[in-house]
């Protein structure tokens, strides 16, 4: 019967999309990743990740190549909803799911709770990551309108990764709207107001709860209205001004970017005001093509306040300034060999409160591949991170190593879908934890080790 009543709800979506895909009324891209994986002490595969590099303070995996733990599906469907001449409407949606490992087997439709043990949320996890909406050729035809759009909704607005590590160093995505493409001769203007809220729920008690939630030992207590219970609503609202495409040398082109946010703070949040923290953000980013049979991205920024963590959940409370070099390329020095590669420098300076905040984080990677075949390949990743604290005397570091072999549809490294086998290993010193574990749970820095081992199998594929 459920069956039935599944097919009655679906055949109407069918008959609907059906011939709008045909029409190519609507595309469908996406991304997922699936996979298998087991650790040397018996429990099953492990994150090696070292909080406050790259991400959020808790977020991961760091250098990735076998090194995730979640089954996760991402979907962007764009639907041509209206084209006449010029003018064209479009709608753009992604919804995303994720499931961690440790929680797969928890019922057999992988949503349920039988032994009371695990729950659909937060291990099994559903988003609408975007719905937006954009208005295209509504300027009228030629000048510096011509080709410019307007949008409003939830976006990744025109953020930028380094893949290797699944790191968004550019990005300030999140609920807005925006104007964008507009032909300045020399380079492409674009301005966006990205909203965020922060925490926009009461009851919230205390700096505990900080604590717990990202496992921060050394975190300074945020101000006195932290303690009467309630903390109120924030909103952030942001200001995003950038120029691009602008044109220096044979394949090379820059990108300008300038952030500026505000903070709106209902007076049950901060009656003070003392803890409205604004910030603001400048971007560099510089593409060199034709390098090496690759490409090279050479990344600054300099940012103040509440844009250290950015996208859709700002620290408001951050009072700080830092800045932040990148370099990542990819090259393909010889046939059948490729290589990716990053180095990176960060340096934060805590102020008043949240002057034991200052540190220094420098990381480096390298993914170099050899193509046997057109569809068999053998990578290995090596990536390495170190954070030092100045209130603390050990500097805090993590080697992550994986070994893998990979079938994939082309000799590149770029070339998905893949089907890779894979075995990992992660050394750190003790000093590593002292955010949360290391080694994803603590499955070996429990028992007193400093490295550990895992191993598995995954697929990862985007269209």
């Amino acid at each position: 019967m459920k069956s039935l009543s599944f097919l009655k709800a679906a055949l109407p979506l069918a008959l609907v999309c059906g011939p709008l895909l045909a029409q190519d009324v609507i595309e469908i891209h996406g991304y997922a990743r699936a996979g298998v994986g087991r650790s040397s002490n018996g429990g099953e595969q492990i994150t090696f990740y070292l909080p406050n590099t790259g991400g959020s303070p808790t977020g991961g995996p760091g250098y990735r190549l076998g090194n995730e733990t979640d089954n996760y599906l991402e979907l962007a469907i764009d639907v041509r909803a209206y084209e006449k001449g010029d003018t064209s409407f479009k709608l753009h949606f992604r919804p995303s799911f994720r499931q961690y490992y440790s929680v797969r087997d928890s019922s057999a439709d992988a949503g349920g709770n039988i032994d009371g043990s695990k729950h659909p949320s937060p291990n099994q996890q559903i988003f609408v990551r975007e719905g937006w909406g954009e208005a295209a050729g509504i300027f009228g035809k030629g000048g510096a309108f011509g080709n410019a759009s307007i949008w409003a909704g939830r976006r990744f607005y025109m953020r930028k990764d380094l893949h290797m590590r699944d790191q968004w160093f550019w990005n300030n995505s999140g609920d807005g709207l925006g104007i964008e493409n507009i032909d300045l001769g020399f380079g492409k203007l674009h301005y966006a107001y990205i909203q965020h809220d922060k925490n926009n729920v009461g009851d919230i008690t205390g700096p505990e709860w900080w604590v717990n939630q990202g496992g921060i030992t050394n975190l300074q207590d945020p101000g006195p209205w932290w303690t009467n219970g309630t903390q109120g609503q924030f909103v952030i609202g942001s200001h995003d001004l950038r120029l691009t495409d602008i044109k220096l040398w044979q394949g090379a082109d820059l990108s300008i970017g300038l952030q500026k946010n505000v903070v709106y703070a209902s007076a049950k949040a901060d009656p003070t005001g003392s803890n409205s923290n604004p910030g603001s953000q400048l971007h560099l980013l510089l593409n060199q093509g034709g390098f090496l049979g690759g490409d090279n991205k050479v990344y600054a920024t300099y940012g103040t306040g509440n844009t250290f963590f950015n996208w859709y959940n700002p620290e408001i409370t951050t009072k700080s300034n830092w800045w932040h070099v990148m370099d990542n390329y990819y090259i393909k020095p010889m046939a059948n060999v490729e290589v990716m590669g990053t180095l990176q420098y960060r340096e934060q300076n805590g102020e008043g409160s949240n002057a034991g905040n200052t540190n220094t984080w420098v990381s480096a990677g390298i993914r170099p591949a050899y193509f046997f075949t057109k569809n068999f390949s053998i990578q290995y990743e090596l990536g390495y991170d170190q954070l030092k604290f100045r209130n603390e005397v050990d500097h805090r570091h993590l080697n992550k190593q994986t070994l893998a072999f990979q079938w994939q549809p082309q000799a590149s490294l770029w070339s998905r879908p893949a089907i890779r086998a894979f075995v990992t290993k992660g050394s750190w010193n003790l000093a590593a934890n002292g955010w949360g574990f290391v080694d994803q749970g603590g499955q070996f820095s429990e028992r007193g080790k400093t490295n550990g081992l895992t191993y598995g199998a995954q697929v990862e594929a985007w269209w």
